[in-house]
């Protein structure tokens, strides 16, 4: 009897564990298939992939907008051979006028249309002013200083434009993940710790590459900074402590250290290949105002969404952190100070940090007031 309870125990024991062993098989199976298809056809055309700037080149999409309704509904989207917005160059680019505009998606400007975004505009502006520029649009959603470093290190020192203008400032905001950036740099397997290991390893997969840049959606969603139209006359009213004020101001202070560092790295890649940095400070519709368009009171109100809580008001004193940092480059480089240039209007905005047509052009027109008679002292 004991015999045979044993055999039958054994026997379990088998079944238990050629089940366990289907199920890793499938799974396997599973994760090298979903490989597979993502390397022929990824549905989210990401700029990183595999550790990787990849910029999607020759692009042309016309896509409706539903969700947005400040935005054209029907929305004309394109990129160039060289995987920019804007035209082909009709010469090598060190040897024209030329100027390529960097940043997040505050100067991509994804929901809208080529010719209304502000790049365009501010080239389309300036023309007349100084004919033969060359201007294309390299912003890419999502992209804080670190992208942009790489962007500058993978493309920009290769093309050699004359110029290039830095929009940046909302997306390193509490942004201390150089370590996923230097994976993406180095473009090889980090052996410092079993973490790093890890994790450059699946970054050097297309399922790694695409769960990294939905993790980065899911943090950007955190802070607020997705596309989404906010109603202003709806938020509601959050009274904050000043002790919870002082204490997120001062939590701002390593990573403040760490941005001015990004920039000062940025400004030298930049020299070093003979390019001009054109830095801009970043506008918002954070801060303790009254709205023009809507004549509300803003400072009191809860940004919708963001973890941890946080009001209109705060928000406005963190990123005027981040832009001082900015500022303070103006004895080394050319600085823009659109934040206070660019008037607190909820018109010109469809969330708090991403322009609407009228935006576009109140930036470019801005920008060609401050930079032509700069272009033509110094070019």
């Amino acid at each position: 009897m004991a015999a045979l309870f044993a055999a039958d125990k054994t026997s379990g024991m088998k079944l238990i564990l050629k089940k366990c062993f289907s199920i890793l098989f499938g799974l396997l199976v599973g994760l090298i298939i979903c490989e597979i298809v993502l390397h022929f056809y990824n549905p989210l055309p990401f700029a990183i992939s595999k550790g990787k700037l990849v910029l999607p080149a020759n692009q042309e999409m016309v896509f409706k907008n539903t969700w947005i309704k400040k935005l054209d509904s029907t929305i004309y989207y394109s990129r160039n051979s060289l995987g920019f917005r804007g035209p082909e160059p009709t010469d090598s680019i060190s040897k024209l006028f030329s100027l390529v505009c960097i940043g997040g998606s505050t100067t991509e400007c994804r929901f809208i249309s080529d010719s209304l975004t502000w790049p365009y505009q501010l080239s389309a502006k300036i023309k007349d002013s100084l004919p033969g520029i060359w201007l294309n649009n390299a912003g890419i959603d999502g992209h804080s200083t670190f992208g942009h470093l790489l962007l500058l290190k993978e493309y920009i020192t290769r093309l050699q434009p004359k110029y290039v203008t830095l929009l940046i400032g909302v997306n390193d905001i509490e942004n201390d993940k150089p370590q996923q950036y230097d994976l993406m740099n180095e473009k090889k397997i980090n052996y410092l710790s079993a973490k790093s290991f890890f994790k450059s390893l699946l970054n050097k997969t297309e399922l790694g590459s695409t769960f990294f840049q939905l993790y980065a959606i899911k943090g950007a969603y955190r802070k607020g900074l997705i596309h989404k139209e906010v109603d202003f006359t709806a938020l509601k009213d959050t009274v904050l402590t000043e002790e919870y004020k002082a204490d997120f101001i001062k939590r701002q202070a390593t990573y403040l250290v760490q941005y001015k560092q990004r920039i000062s790295d940025m400004i030298a890649v930049c020299k070093a290949n003979n390019v001009q940095p054109i830095l801009l400070t970043q506008p918002s519709l954070f801060g303790d105002f009254t709205d023009s368009a809507t004549m509300i009171n803003m400072g009191n109100k809860m940004l919708p969404g963001t973890a941890p809580v946080c009001n209109v008001a705060l928000m406005g004193n963190v990123l005027e952190l981040y832009n001082d940092v900015v500022r303070s480059f103006g004895n080394q480089v050319k600085v823009v100070d659109l934040a206070t240039l660019m008037p607190k209007n909820s018109n010109y905005y469809y969330d708090f940090i991403h322009y609407t047509n009228a935006g576009c052009g109140k930036i470019g027109a801005i920008l060609s007031k401050e930079l032509v008679p700069w272009f033509k002292m110094n070019n």
